[in-house]
């Protein structure tokens, strides 16, 4: 009988020292991986706020940019009026001069067909009289020295406007090498801007996939935390099991000596008396195989978790090109206002036109600068430009202004804060070369 005991003990001991260790030791495995994933979020974490200061601070960089860029839009329209001021003063320049030619040509003639050259020795013998030969002379004088007065006051006033239109030429110059480092500069920021944005959006699909490791992580943690409290219940069962079968045990070696002691103290009774006791020491070990049976308990074997596939992120689908052509969205957007920078919908910038055209017609990124843009297409001759085709002011590869092509020589672009978006002509303002898109 106790032979059928030990090995339902040892048993319960091999649930207990082997399926309990094991869920324990996984649980501290899980808790383990779990701490290193939140450290490296954490490590991300950091990066990220690291590139967020650069891209903040990238971002103050093309604030002053557009800062300067108002103020140079602001000189373009005082020299713009400036220009204007200067014609209107040529216009009447030019009506004086005229009017003076006139008046010189016909005193000309009047000498040549007259005779009626003067000097002042003419003046002073035709005078009737000393004091008429003094008037004649003063008014003769006057008349003289008003002209030459004019005349100097004349050649002031070309020699002003010539000054003028040379400090306006120059200050132009100026301006325009100023947008072309500024386009640069813009272009040198916006590829940088973009970098910073692409390391970011790479740390921040590298937090997701950590933190989805971590979820995966804790969900294993929970499950082998309910593997371990099914353990215990295991355990206490099979120590509950142990004991009962062990009670069982004793109670039935104690009747069997209780029935041996009786055997033999009653012998007188013979063959009757042995044979109830072999048929009780049937029945206890028929009792002794059925406890055997009920005691024994069948470890359950530790669940191992399936792994959580890591999931893929979704690509961020491409904008669907809206139909219609470049021409006619740029050509839709006319009468809006100019702003250095801008890409629209309610303002635009030269670049910034160009930029949404292509993409809204045909969801075509052709560049957020002229530089950019130089490089969307193949480079043609001005008068090889078709509609559709972009124009371009400045050296290739240090543009500064963009227009679309509208075909027979017209143009629609962003011209500037004054004009807005607009249509001109190339005999208005002649590109300096051509790409075809």
């Amino acid at each position: 009988m106790k032979k059928r005991v030990i090995p339902m003990l040892v048993l319960s001991s091999l649930v207990l020292s082997t399926v309990g260790p094991s869920a324990t030791a996984f649980a501290d495995d899980v808790d383990s991986k779990i701490q290193q994933q939140e450290q490296k979020i954490s490590g991300l974490k950091a990066q990220e706020a690291s590139v967020q200061t650069q891209i903040a601070s990238l971002q103050n960089e093309i604030a002053e940019i557009v800062t300067q860029a108002d103020q140079l839009q602001l000189e373009q329209t005082e020299l713009r009026e400036q220009t204007a001021a200067l014609a209107a003063e040529i216009a009447e320049l030019t009506k004086r001069i005229e009017k003076r030619e006139v008046a010189i040509q016909e005193q000309a003639r009047d000498v040549q067909v007259n005779g009626s050259a003067t000097s002042y020795m003419d003046t002073v013998l035709a005078a009737e009289s000393f004091s008429d030969a003094i008037t004649r002379v003063q008014a003769l004088t006057t008349i003289v020295r008003a002209n030459n007065d004019l005349v100097q006051q004349q050649k002031d006033d070309q020699q002003a406007v010539e000054a003028k239109k040379a400090e306006t030429q120059e200050k132009s110059a100026k301006i325009e090498e100023n947008q072309v480092a500024l386009e640069a500069q813009k272009g040198e920021i916006i590829k940088s801007q973009l970098d910073l944005e692409v390391l970011q959006a790479g740390l921040s699909a590298e937090r997701a996939t950590a933190e989805d490791q971590k979820a995966a992580f804790v969900q294993q943690k929970a499950e082998a935390e309910a593997q371990r409290a099914l353990v215990a219940q295991q355990e206490a069962a099979a120590r509950e099991a142990a004991e009962a079968a062990a009670a069982t045990a004793a109670a039935e070696q104690s009747t069997v000596e209780e029935n041996n002691s009786t055997t033999a103290a009653t012998e007188d009774v013979g063959n009757t008396t042995s044979g109830n006791s072999g048929s009780n020491n049937n029945t206890n070990s028929g009792g002794n195989n059925t406890n055997s049976g009920n005691g024994g308990v069948t470890p359950t074997p530790t669940p191992t978790p399936d792994p959580v596939p890591t999931p893929t992120p979704d690509p961020t689908p491409a904008p669907a090109p809206s139909g219609g052509s470049a021409v006619s969205v740029a050509m839709a957007q006319k009468g809006k206002s100019y702003v250095w920078g801008s890409k629209g919908p309610n303002s635009f910038d030269c670049s910034g036109l160009v930029y949404y055209a292509f993409m809204t017609a045909q969801g075509r990124n052709v560049g957020g600068y002229t530089v950019a843009q130089e490089g969307a297409g193949t480079r043609i001759a001005v008068s090889e430009a078709q509609a559709g085709d972009l124009y371009f002011w400045g050296a290739p590869g240090a543009s500064y202004h963009v227009a679309i092509a509208l075909g027979g020589g017209s143009f629609v672009h962003a011209a500037n804060p004054s004009q807005g978006v607009c249509v001109n002509s190339v005999s208005e303002w002649a590109p300096s070369f051509a790409v075809r898109m």
